[in-house]
């Protein structure tokens, strides 16, 4: 039997999630040469997970 993904309980797993803010975005430039938002990232904290 082969495994192909798991699913875990997010409750288990992560606990209660509580935003803690936004990373700096990432720009990269287009072919035209102008500024293009390329990823965004946000800060999550867990009360599970410590870190």
């Amino acid at each position: 039997m082969e495994m192909k993904y798991v699913v875990p309980d997010m409750a288990q797993s992560f606990g209660t999630l509580e935003f803690a803010g936004e990373s700096e975005p990432v720009f990269e430039r287009d072919k035209n040469n102008r500024r293009v938002l390329a990823r965004r990232s946000y800060n999550l904290y867990s009360d599970v997970q410590k870190g």
